[in-house]
């Protein structure tokens, strides 16, 4: 037997087998975010959620926008809100970046009113080869959005709209 017949089609076989998983890989993330948020599993979701830098990233994304806010104060209170308000977003998302919050962004219901069922309708958004967002359906501009690490994936940051005014 003549080994370079038997070496193309198995690397031909092993390359659809990379290609499959780069392509599924964010959806097998996606499936074990589920399971941990409705099986209520921190250290579960742990591995697949960078906390400290999706904290980092929704706190400077809100205080960008108070930021912004208070530079159309032209009365000096302004300024003295951003000092109020500052030391407070960092415990409000200190305390919405939970599983609970994360199944909330996904679902569109308050943390406390707990359906965990909804995330069973989230979708993935390729952005990129190492770059999704998961989105609930119907709200596909929001989300988490995970990236790339090695062969997984991990959700790095929210992407939620800030400028939703009514």
């Amino acid at each position: 037997m003549d080994t370079r017949k038997l070496l193309i089609p198995v690397a031909a076989g092993g390359l659809v087998l990379a290609l499959a998983y780069a392509w599924f890989s964010p959806y097998l993330a996606l499936r074990g975010i589920q399971r941990a948020i409705q099986g209520n599993n921190p250290s579960a979701l742990e591995r697949y959620v960078d906390f400290p830098r999706v904290r980092e990233s929704l706190k400077a994304q809100l205080n960008r926008l108070l930021l912004e806010e208070a530079s159309k104060d032209d009365t000096g209170f302004g300024a003295l809100g951003l000092m109020l308000a500052g030391p407070m977003v960092d415990r409000l998302v200190d305390a919405f970046v939970t599983p609970e919050g994360l199944a909330s962004v996904g679902t569109g219901v308050a943390p406390q009113q707990g359906d965990l069922e909804a995330v069973r309708d989230w979708g993935v958004q390729r952005r990129g080869f190492s770059e999704v967002l998961v989105h609930r359906e119907g709200s596909p501009g929001e989300g988490l959005v995970m990236e790339r690490r090695g062969l997984g994936w991990k959700v790095v940051r929210l992407q939620i709209n800030l400028d939703k005014r009514e």
